[in-house]
């Protein structure tokens, strides 16, 4: 397990697993040393991605959203990305927003991180 900050990284049945732990916000920057501790933990081999937000107040910049859709280690290593929520507008929000900015891997909004952990590995 890796921590980042107010966060931790670690893999489990070859899905990598970002929790955030406190409430935080999050740039670019902050993304691409999470990125690098994700290839890191998955020995460099592509993975499916679930960042589990729901507890807290989580926040990135516009740059830091925008990353792990543009930048290529993002591309080449994340072969799917589940989002947990405790919101379900949030969640519709998410989802419609992937449909308006087509993401270059799966990805999708849950509330339930079963639901979102089978969804993954379907997609491994």
């Amino acid at each position: 397990m890796q921590r980042f900050r107010t966060s931790t990284i670690e893999i489990q049945d070859g899905i990598i697993y970002f929790r955030a732990e406190a409430d935080d916000v999050y740039d670019r920057q902050d993304l691409v040393d999470i990125l690098d501790l994700m290839e890191i933990e998955s020995g460099g081999n592509p993975f499916p991605l679930i960042m589990v937000i729901n507890e807290y107040e989580f926040l990135m910049t516009k740059e830091a959203r925008n990353l792990f859709h543009e930048h290529e280690k993002a591309q080449r290593l994340i072969l799917a990305e589940a989002v947990v929520i405790n919101s379900v507008s949030t969640k519709i929000l998410y989802n419609l927003l992937t449909r308006l900015h087509s993401p270059k891997f799966p990805f999708k909004a849950f509330n339930d991180e079963s639901a979102a952990i089978d969804w993954l590995l379907s997609k491994k």
